[in-house]
């Protein structure tokens, strides 16, 4: 699909438009990526948040721009319009699942390569956002018109898999592609100038092919969005948040077995779920254990909430914040969460231990333990010093976590790739700029 977005004067979240003094001084960059967009009565809409982050990052260079799926077609109900201010959009074929790609790359392919390369010879830096179908196959365009590769890891493609729980013919089929997904990836990661992941437990993963590997990150909140409140749970009744898709490597189903239990100890609390209903078996799933339960009224799912007025709402409602996940990259909704004063219950997988520091930052419990979650649900309730300082240690981190900030960081590190030399000590520590 011929088509070119510039950067668009358009209402939006990003309003801070001045470069950071002394930014590393980038050339152009094309970032490849399978987020969807759609191109509906002249404007643009996405399911996916990523660009604004993309959209900040693009401060670092002279020139960023994506290149995504892009369908001429209505947004989904859960799409939000997007307004790139500084990064451009072009658009390649479009395809809904992994399968669907398979199924019309054998139509796509020559055109896919002859656009790639068009496009790759304008950039002097090709990143790769993976995990995405055609990054093995465009990593190779890349290398053969010899320009420098970063890879940007932000999931755990093996993890993340819907059916890694699951068994079956489909299940064992689609375990095979995550894992030669993985294997891509890890060919591609090995050529690049580059490999940011999102999660210290994918750094031993890629550093085993590249010794360029940090840690990394691609927050959605601004520096204006942290809104300070010293305190939560002081009134009732006491509201849990859990932000994500609803997919069964969330692990809500832990989650309301522990609101269960909390609530049968005498504590008044609520459960609010927000995020697109993905899955819905594994929605219908949930609804008959929280009837099960008798926990109707105690548990609601609003669906997806636009990033902004209504997710900034929810978050502004909540009182603590559970990420009950099985599996993870770097949830965003944990630094979302600490903006708005939010103490955090995380799981043990994943990126989640880089960011919560158990018992000082938030509280930290094993993955699929109800009975954990729920001790440190009611932990946070009943112990307002503990509750009072994990919230006052999030604000804190939450500074170093916000898109500037971890723009100018990747802009630091992959500056620093690109010339060839080493990475700093700091590469490892999402909140450290190396100033000292």
């Amino acid at each position: 699909m011929n088509l070119s977005v510039g950067p668009s004067d358009v209402n939006g979240l990003n309003t801070e438009d001045a470069p950071y003094e002394g930014r590393p001084r980038l050339g152009k960059a094309l970032v490849v990526l399978d987020e969807p967009f759609f191109r509906h009565e002249g404007r643009l809409y996405s399911p996916s948040h990523w660009w604004r982050f993309a959209d900040v990052l693009a401060t670092q260079f002279e020139q960023l721009d994506l290149y995504a799926m892009l369908a001429d077609a209505p947004p989904p109900p859960h799409a939000s319009r997007v307004a790139l201010r500084r990064a451009g959009l072009h658009g390649r074929f479009f395809y809904e699942t992994i399968e669907r790609f398979y199924r019309r790359l054998p139509f796509e392919r020559a055109g896919l390569l002859r656009d790639a390369a068009r496009l790759f010879a304008q950039y002097d830096v090709i990143m790769f956002r993976v995990p995405a179908a055609v990054a093995p196959m465009l990593g190779k365009v890349a290398w053969r018109l010899r320009k420098p590769t970063v890879v940007l890891v932000a999931g755990d493609v093996v993890l993340s898999n819907r059916y890694a729980e699951a068994s079956g013919l489909k299940a064992f089929v689609a375990r095979r592609v995550a894992s030669r997904a993985r294997r891509a990836e890890k060919r591609l990661a090995a050529k690049a100038a580059l490999a940011a992941v999102w999660g210290n437990e994918l750094v031993p993963v890629f550093a085993a092919v590249n010794s360029r590997t940090a840690v990394a990150a691609s927050p959605n909140v601004r520096e204006s969005h942290i809104v300070y409140r010293p305190d939560t749970c002081t009134d009732r009744p006491v509201r849990v948040a859990r932000v994500c898709q609803v997919v069964r490597t969330k692990g809500i189903e832990c989650l309301v077995e522990a609101l269960a239990a909390v609530r049968k100890r005498g504590h008044d609390v609520r459960v609010d779920v927000a995020g697109s209903l993905a899955d819905g078996v594994y929605h219908r799933e949930l609804a008959a254990q929280v009837d099960r339960l008798g926990l109707g009224e105690y548990v609601t799912f609003h669906g997806p909430l636009e990033l902004g007025g209504p997710l900034f709402d929810f978050y502004r409602s909540a009182d603590i914040h559970v990420v009950s996940s099985l599996g993870e990259g770097l949830p965003r909704c944990i630094v979302e969460g600490r903006c708005f004063g939010l103490p955090t219950v995380g799981t043990r997988v994943g990126g989640i231990p880089t960011v919560i520091h158990d018992e000082e930052d938030g509280l930290l419990v094993a993955p699929r333990d109800s009975a954990q979650i729920a001790d440190a649900v009611e932990r946070l309730i009943a112990d307002g010093a503990l509750r009072r300082h994990i919230i006052a240690a999030g604000y804190a981190l939450a500074r170093t976590q916000t898109a500037e900030f971890q723009a100018r960081r990747l802009a630091r590190l992959m500056a620093g790739a690109l010339r060839g030399e080493d990475l700093p000590q700091w590469a490892l520590d999402l909140n450290s700029l190396g100033d000292g």
